[in-house]
This record gives C-alpha cells, sequence and structure tokens, in this order.
C-alpha cells in the first residue's frame, strides 16, 4: 500500500527537489527587482498621441504577436500598455480572428477600441477560427515589414518593466526562448487562494524548465507567450504543427523537435499572466480552462510522447542532456498512467483508516518543494517568489487538481475516440486551395488588414443602404396585424459587430 501511494501522491515533488540543485535562477540589478514587483501599469503619457514617451532605441526587430477572440476591453488594454513600455506602436500586431469573412462582433467595435489605445497598432482579421492561425499570419505580416523575431504572447499576457528581447540567447540551433510565469488576477495581483496556487504551479513549472534549459534544452514553451525566430516560427505552423488549440504548447514543442530545433529560457524576466480566479463561476473557470483543455490535450498527446521518447534526441546532445531528455518523456507517460491508476487504487485501499493516515502525511509532502523554491532559489530574486501560506496549503490543490487529471483523461478518451474532427492543417489547406489562406492573396503584404477594412467598407454600405431606405419610407407603416408604426420611432444603429474581437 505505502509504495503505491508514495508513487502516485509523491512522484511530481521529489522530481522538482531533484532539479532544484540543476536550477540556477539568475540575478538581475536591484531597480529592475523594485520595478518587477509591481506590475500596475499607468497609461504612459503620450500614448494617444502617437508620441514615443519612453525614447526606444533600435534596432527594432522584433514584433510582438497578440491573437484574439472575444476579448475583454480592459485585459486586452493592459496588455498593450505593458507592451508599450518596451516597443513602438507599430511592432504590435493584433490578429482578431474567427471563422467568418469578416469581423462579425454584435457587443463591440474593437478595431476602432485598439485605434484609440494607439493608431500605430498594426490591427488584421483572421478568417480561421484558431489561435495559431493567427500567430503565424502576424509572424507573415511582422517578416514582410522587416522583423527578424516575434514574442507571441495571449491578450492577457503582461510583460514586466524589466522586459527586453532575448536575441542574445538566438543561435544556430536555438530558435526559441520561453519565460517563466507569473499567475495573477485583473488586479495584477497573485491573491489568495486560487489565484496564488496557480502562480505556485506556473513558478514550479518555470523550475523545471530552467533545469532543462541546463542539461537538455526546454522541451515545450508556456502557451501564453515565447519569443521566437520568425522564419522557424512560421516553418513550424506551416509544416509541424496540427493547428488544434488544445495543447498548443506541447505541439509547438513536439514540433520544434522534428525541426531539430532547441528552445532557451529566460529567467531573467516573466510574463504575467490573468489566470480563471473561480472555480466553477462564469466565463472561464478553473475547472473548465484545465479539464476540457489542459489536462485532455495532456493525455491526447501520450503516443506523441512515446515517439519522443523512443526517437527523438534533445539539442543538446551530451549524456547528461540525452539522460534527462529520455527522464521528462518517462515522466510525462507516467503521470498520465498514473492518472488512470489512482481510481482502482482509491477503490481498492481506501476503505482502511491507515490508508487515509498516510495518504494525508504524504499528500502534505507537496508543500516542500514550493518552500524550498522560495527560501533557496529566490533567495536574491523577491520577483519570482510564491506566497507563503500558498505553498503550505498547495497539496490541497493538488488534489483537487488529481481530479481534474481524471475527469481531462475520461473526456480524452470520450473526445478523440468519440470521433472528434481536427482543425485541417495549414499544409493540408494551402493543398485544398481553401479561400481561407488570405495571405497568399497579393494584397496581404502591403496590407495585411485588408480583410477588416473591406469588412469596415461593406458595414458602412449596408448602414448607407438602410438610412436611404428609411428617408424613402412613408410617415406611418402599417404593421402586418394591422398596428401603425411611426417611421421616427424606428432605431437604425451602426453595425459595430463589423469590429469585433476575433477566435482561437
Amino acid at each position: 500500500m505505502l509504495p503505491v501511494l508514495i508513487i502516485s501522491v509523491c512522484t511530481e515533488p521529489l522530481i522538482i527537489l531533484t532539479i532544484l540543485p540543476t536550477a540556477i535562477m539568475p540575478d538581475i540589478p536591484q531597480h529592475e527587482l523594485k520595478a518587477n514587483l509591481d506590475l500596475r501599469l499607468e497609461d504612459p503619457e503620450g500614448t494617444a498621441t502617437g508620441k514615443n514617451p519612453h525614447g526606444l532605441q533600435g534596432p527594432f526587430e522584433t514584433a510582438v504577436v497578440t491573437p484574439c477572440h472575444n476579448t475583454d476591453l480592459r485585459t486586452i488594454k493592459t496588455t498593450m500598455l505593458s507592451a508599450l513600455e518596451h516597443f513602438r506602436p507599430q511592432d504590435i500586431f493584433i490578429i482578431d480572428n474567427s471563422k467568418s469573412k469578416y469581423p462579425t462582433h454584435p457587443t463591440t467595435n474593437f478595431r476602432a477600441y485598439i485605434r484609440d489605445i494607439h493608431p500605430d497598432i498594426n490591427y488584421i482579421w483572421s478568417p480561421i477560427g484558431s489561435k495559431n492561425a493567427a500567430q503565424m499570419v502576424g509572424a507573415m505580416a511582422a517578416r514582410n515589414k522587416g522583423y527578424k523575431y516575434i514574442i507571441t504572447a495571449d491578450d492577457d499576457v503582461s510583460m514586466p518593466k524589466n522586459f527586453s528581447p532575448p536575441t542574445d540567447l538566438i543561435d544556430d540551433v536555438f530558435k526559441a526562448v520561453a519565460y517563466p510565469l507569473k499567475a495573477m488576477d485583473a488586479n495584477c495581483k497573485s491573491s489568495l487562494w486560487l489565484v496564488a496556487w496557480q502562480d505556485v504551479e506556473y513558478r514550479l513549472s518555470g523550475l523545471a524548465k530552467l533545469a532543462e534549459d541546463r542539461l537538455c534544452g526546454v522541451q515545450f514553451p508556456h502557451g501564453a507567450g515565447w519569443f521566437v525566430e520568425i522564419n522557424a516560427f512560421i516553418e513550424l505552423m506551416e509544416k509541424h504543427h496540427p493547428m488544434d488549440f488544445i495543447a498548443e504548447d506541447c505541439n509547438c514543442g513536439l514540433g520544434f523537435s522534428k525541426m531539430n530545433l532547441g528552445i532557451r529560457f529566460d529567467a531573467r524576466s516573466f510574463l504575467a499572466t490573468e489566470v480563471p480566479t473561480t472555480f466553477f463561476g462564469p466565463g472561464l473557470n478553473w475547472w473548465a480552462q484545465r479539464q476540457k483543455s489542459w489536462e485532455m490535450g495532456r493525455h491526447g498527446l501520450l503516443f506523441s510522447f512515446i515517439r519522443e521518447l523512443l526517437f527523438s534526441m534533445p539539442p543538446k546532445r551530451t549524456i547528461q542532456g540525452i539522460f534527462w531528455h529520455k527522464i521528462t518523456f518517462m515522466y510525462n507517460i507516467c503521470s498520465i498512467i498514473i492518472d488512470w491508476v489512482r481510481v482502482p487504487v482509491f477503490v481498492a485501499l481506501g476503505t482502511t483508516w491507515e490508508w487515509w493516515r498516510n495518504a494525508i502525511c504524504l499528500m502534505m509532502f507537496s508543500s516542500v518543494p514550493p518552500l524550498l523554491y522560495n527560501i533557496w532559489k529566490c533567495r536574491r530574486r523577491p520577483d519570482m517568489r510564491v506566497n507563503t501560506w500558498a505553498a503550505i496549503t498547495y497539496p490541497w490543490y493538488k488534489q483537487l487538481y488529481n481530479l481534474v487529471c481524471l475527469c481531462g483523461a475520461i473526456r480524452c478518451a470520450m473526445y478523440y475516440f468519440g470521433g472528434h474532427q481536427k482543425a485541417p492543417r495549414i499544409q493540408k489547406m494551402l493543398a485544398d486551395e481553401d479561400w481561407r489562406c488570405f495571405w497568399l492573396d497579393p494584397r496581404f503584404k502591403e496590407n495585411p488588414g485588408f480583410l477588416a477594412d473591406e469588412g469596415e467598407m461593406l458595414a458602412a454600405e449596408k448602414l448607407s443602404s438602410l438610412s436611404s431606405s428609411s428617408e424613402s419610407l412613408p410617415e406611418k407603416l402599417p404593421a402586418a396585424d394591422g398596428v401603425v408604426v411611426a417611421v421616427d420611432e424606428i432605431s437604425i444603429s451602426p453595425p459595430s459587430s463589423v469590429y469585433g474581437n476575433g477566435g482561437r
């Protein structure tokens, strides 16, 4: 009973304790530490006038690519203001996307809102309802304007005050850089309990990637944002990514492995991402995010992990690099198997008091790695620390997550084996001459936002036509049931839906 409990409960914290000595947290200057500890943003002077308030210096080789779908206006403004601390407005590409040829959003004029933040920000409409396709479109538009790199970040991700493009980490083998993540709420705080627990989760994931960077190369970037050489990113999306938003970060890492390229890790900075603040509340809650996307996607990659274990090699082909690469994928495979094993273990052994006593005692072991991380690895990096109470209570979060893992596994089996039709790959769309490959249109090179412009013109024409029709109507219109309706009581509002925020 005890060995089974240790394997099912303590495997992850034991792995983290193993990598703690290997992961080296880089030091940064004191003024950067102080700036990173306060993530609140004020509207920088000059962002609405086209002036450069910070005197940014070139070379301007990096573009910011942000895919959007049904974006909250407050959130996207925070994201853009943080980017404008480090990039010029013309370096930022907003790719609004959904499954329609033109923007169709009933609640807000999103394009006009982006223009209000700054008129020089690039707005592009993509008719492919895919975050990854939107990222590729943005990268193509940026390459046409001469950029060498992109940082692609979600619409709820903020950059800290000390951010700078890590071009010094790019070479012939390593073409991308991943970052640690900080979890925050809408007020840029890691408030107890759920948000702080997710912050612990993200920081420990970053610690694992920090060790991977030193040993073999990072296996997977965080899906919230990463820095990539632009040609490598476009090749990844065109040829090696399944365009499936579920487990997109894992698919990016697997695609880079197929390209024989590597990913570095830059812990000098971090990306702050807004996370769910409720377990089952309205909007994107924690349960929906993890069960329907993250864990479902992880279980769906079981055979990909097995292929990677057996047939691939890491970018750093040293003895320790190869060893750790294989250990990492063995752990990924074992984690999936353990999720399925937990149910029969619980049924068979969970009827005795001794089992529960041992299980609770072993469960508390999960608080040791985040506490050691705080004390040991972050002693000179307070901006990377986690909340102490969150670290102490983290084991209870992990038990909740075990339930999510199991439900995600069940949903994966029902979803994929139940006939789920995956999104078409880019190569398939090109071979089928799909009309949604709008980057092939000659207009894209000069004006990648031409679909949004067309939608705007069509909306204006429709509005003009409706206005003309209303002017020619008689003063009184007989209704179908005999009720008379006055024309001046009919309101015709502009179709603000034309500019809305597109899809993942």
